[in-house]
C-alpha cells in the first residue's frame, strides 16, 4: 500500500511539472515572433560582386518578440538607425567630420538608453544587446580613426547590426535599401543601408559612387 502511495505521488509531481512547462511555452509563444536576417558572410571572405540570387539574407536566424520589442524600444530604434543613416550619408559626401559627427551622435545615444536600464526579457535583451554592443564600439572605432579607410572599414562593420535592428523597427512609411558593393574595401565587398533606391556608395571615391546593387527593401 506504501508503495502505492509513492507511485500515485510521483504521477502527480509529474503532472504538475508537464503543465508548468505547457504554460511557459505559451507564454514564450505570445506576441508575434519574426525571424531576423543574422550576419551577412564575413566581409573579409567576400571576392566577388555578389548579384540578388545570391544573396541569402537568412545565413544566421535571430528570432525574437517583436511586441514586445516594438513596445519598448520603437523609438529608440527609429533614433539609432537613423543616426547610423547619418553616418553613411556623410560618408556618401566624402565628408570624414559628418560621418564623425553621426558615430558620436551614435555612441551618445546608446549611452542615454543603457541609463533608461529598461526592463527587457532575455531573448530580446540579448538580440538587442549584440547589435547595440557591434554599432557602439564600431562608432568608436571611426571617433579614432585618421584616414577616411578607417571610417569605411567601421561603417561596414555595423551594417548586419543596423540591419537587424531596423528590420524590427518598422521603417515601412519611408522604405530602406539594403545595399552591397563587391568592390568596396579594397574588393572585400561592404554592405550599407541608405534611405536612397539609387545607389550612392559609401565607401567609394567620387567616380564610384554609382557601384553597387540593392539586395533587400525594408
Amino acid at each position: 500500500m506504501k508503495d502505492l502511495f509513492q507511485i500515485e505521488g510521483l504521477i502527480l509531481v509529474l503532472l504538475v511539472l508537464g503543465l508548468s512547462c505547457s504554460e511557459r511555452r505559451s507564454e514564450q509563444a505570445q506576441g508575434e515572433e519574426v525571424e531576423l536576417a543574422g550576419d551577412e558572410p564575413d566581409e573579409t571572405a567576400i571576392t566577388s560582386k555578389q548579384t540578388d540570387s545570391d544573396y541569402n539574407p537568412a545565413d544566421t536566424v535571430v528570432t525574437v518578440n517583436r511586441e514586445e520589442l516594438q513596445a519598448k524600444l520603437h523609438n529608440h530604434l527609429l533614433v539609432l538607425v537613423n543616426t547610423y543613416l547619418k553616418i553613411g550619408e556623410g560618408l556618401m559626401n566624402n565628408n570624414t567630420e559628418e560621418a564623425k559627427a553621426g558615430a558620436e551622435q551614435l555612441v551618445n545615444v546608446l549611452q542615454r538608453h543603457e541609463q533608461e536600464n529598461i526592463d527587457l526579457n532575455p531573448e530580446v535583451k540579448s538580440f538587442y544587446t549584440n547589435a547595440a554592443h557591434t554599432m557602439r564600439q564600431s562608432a568608436e572605432n571611426i571617433l579614432i580613426a585618421n584616414e577616411m579607410w578607417e571610417i569605411r572599414s567601421g561603417f561596414s562593420a555595423m551594417a548586419p547590426a543596423a540591419y537587424k535592428l531596423a528590420k524590427v523597427a518598422d521603417f515601412s512609411d519611408l522604405p530602406l535599401y539594403y545595399q552591397y558593393c563587391g568592390n568596396a574595401l579594397n574588393n572585400r565587398g561592404a554592405y550599407w543601408l541608405s534611405r536612397n533606391k539609387e545607389i550612392h556608395n559609401p565607401y567609394a571615391d567620387q567616380d564610384m559612387k554609382d557601384c553597387g546593387e540593392t539586395v533587400a527593401v525594408l
